[in-house]
């Protein structure tokens, strides 16, 4: 790959100083997390007050159907109070790989909400929690221990319970760790290295940023007047 760039040298304008300071190769490498695979499944629980009394106890789960995502199958606890002593009287929810074949771990982000019985209520006033990337394997299983207190799901006037009925919707995103060599050097990369442009060609502007990469202290000013204007 021809070089293109130099580091970035303080009141350095000529050229063949830069050139002493090029060097003979710039690469760059990407390690990222995509989505490979999604899968929704509702959990409607019916005969609410019923189930507490008969499948309610602390650490008894209700468990979903299985249900799909990239492939592994999946299935959603529900534990009306609490899955540990300590979260009596909360609502738990975990999700679980029921694989039993799969021994490396995959990893997936997972989203509970409590539908809602007024739909047209504002977004943010949605009952919703997200678990950050997590590695599920058979047996191990990731979710929140206290998703909502059983006082505010019975509550009088519950957005949440109705008929004696409510229903979680759930979502799972599984992702994949990917590496790759990128062969062309971007010039947001040069940047971060400090580094300049040395291409000399009338079309550089369409390839390359055409301001030089800054300093700290030239971006913790540029960061301080944007402030205070």
């Amino acid at each position: 790959m021809s070089p293109l760039y130099a580091p970035l040298a303080a009141g350095a304008e000529d050229d063949d100083l830069i050139r002493t300071l090029l060097p003979k190769e710039v690469t760059v490498s990407n390690v990222v997390t995509r989505a490979v695979g999604t899968g929704h499944h509702m959990l409607k629980v019916e005969g609410y007050s019923q189930l507490k009394h008969t499948c309610g106890d602390n650490g008894s789960p209700l468990l979903s159907g299985k249900f799909r995502a990239d492939g592994h199958t999946w299935k959603i606890c529900c534990y009306l109070d609490g899955a540990h002593k300590e979260d009596a009287s909360f609502v738990s929810l975990y999700l679980s790989l029921t694989d039993p074949r799969t021994s490396a771990a995959v990893h997936a982000e997972v989203e509970f909400e409590l539908v809602d019985q007024w739909p047209l209520l504002p977004l943010w006033c949605r009952h919703r929690k997200r678990l950050q990337v997590s590695p599920f394997q058979p047996g191990k299983s990731w979710g929140f221990p206290r998703f909502i207190g059983a006082g505010a799901l019975e509550g009088g006037g519950s957005r949440f319970l109705k008929g004696d009925c409510f229903a979680v919707w759930c979502k799972v995103i599984v992702v994949e760790e990917q590496g790759a060599m990128e062969e062309e050097v971007q010039a947001e990369d040069m940047e971060r290295m400090g580094v300049v442009c040395l291409c000399k060609d009338g079309s550089c502007s369409k390839l390359h940023c055409a301001r030089p990469a800054q300093t700290f202290t030239e971006a913790f000013d540029s960061f301080c007047l944007s402030i205070c204007g």
